[in-house]
């Protein structure tokens, strides 16, 4: 399904990913078509990471690592795009305006110190790193958060 375009609700996206049954994890694939109010919350994490990752890579950027585990924390995505490294935390809420107040500080502080890991054990340490955001409501529309929190306030607190 090359050259197709993804429906985010509000918005649509030319999409150069496939989107078939291949796109997706095994437990999703063998699932019966069901709306979504009635996914598991796992399985809603995973779907939204599916879209993240699909507007991310519309817009350009490379996939480096999906829900990359490390001891400090988990980082849903890890993108590259150019120099810049970006650890991307993606929320679903049922309204916008929730989903992007809802990153603690605490869970800042996680996905901070599990990016300062991964920038440690990376090659090119003179990279450009950052923190977004990507939310979703249940309508589907979306907001991408660049630099959402700036790493330097992060480790002041």
């Amino acid at each position: 399904m090359l050259g197709h375009s993804v429906n985010f609700g509000v918005f649509s996206l030319p999409v150069k990913v496939s989107f078939g049954a291949a796109a997706l994890p095994d437990f999703l694939k063998n699932r019966k078509p069901t709306n979504r109010n009635s996914l598991t919350c796992y399985e809603k994490g995973i779907s939204s990471e599916l879209c993240a990752e699909r507007l991310l890579t519309s817009k350009g950027y490379q996939i480096i690592g999906r829900r990359v585990k490390t001891k400090y924390g988990e980082i849903d995505l890890l993108i590259k795009k150019g120099n810049d490294v970006v650890a991307v935390e993606v929320k679903q809420r049922k309204r916008l305006g929730n989903a992007r107040t809802c990153v603690s500080l605490r869970q800042r502080h996680r996905i901070l110190n599990a990016l300062l890991f991964v920038a440690s054990e990376r090659d090119k340490p003179f990279e450009n790193y950052r923190i977004d955001v990507v939310c979703f409501d249940a309508v589907g529309r979306f907001d991408h958060i660049e630099n959402a929190f700036p790493l330097d306030l992060l480790v002041a607190c």
